[in-house]
This record gives C-alpha cells, structure tokens and sequence, in this order.
C-alpha cells in the first residue's frame, strides 16, 4: 500500500487548541482507518512544521481527501508526499 508523508503546520486555530491535539490526532486515525489505512507514525516536531503524520493509504485520491478533512477543520494546513520505498524506486529505475 503507498506511504504519504504529511507535513502539518498548525493555524492559530489549532495553536489555541494544542491541548485537544490528542483526541483530534485520534479522529483522524479512525478516520485513516475507515479508509482502508493505517498510521505508522504520528509526531510532534521542532522546526518548520509542527506535526508530520506517516500513513498508508490505498491511493492517491484516499490521500487527497483524508488531507481535505484535515486542512477543512481549520486546525492546521498540510503539505503531503508521496514517500516510496527503496523495492519502489528499483522498479521506478
């Protein structure tokens, strides 16, 4: 299954709110879930972004919306890549 790579930088909204992070992060999990996906990891982090998420999702357009439910809440805005293992990227080259 692929692997995004979320890249998330709270808003004012979501900075104001730090403290419901954990219950948000879980409604997005089950959301992931409910998907068809999985979380590999979900982490605070210093420096330019906030947060960064890493899931498996079925497809690209699954990876599309789930970043629409987030960024729609207003919490935080998203940057997400495509990540692809290294048996990914042999068959690429």
């Amino acid at each position: 299954m692929p692997v995004y790579v979320t890249l998330i930088k709270w808003t004012d909204q979501g900075r104001k709110a730090a403290a419901d992070l954990p219950a948000r992060v879980a409604q997005v999990d089950q959301r992931i879930q409910q998907a068809g996906g999985k979380v590999l990891g979900n982490y605070l982090t210093m420096g330019r972004f906030d947060q960064v998420a890493v899931i498996e999702v079925p497809d690209d357009e699954t990876a599309a919306k789930l970043a629409i439910v987030v960024a729609g809440r207003g919490n935080a805005t998203t940057e997400t890549l495509r990540a692809f293992t290294m048996e990914e990227m042999k068959k690429l080259i």
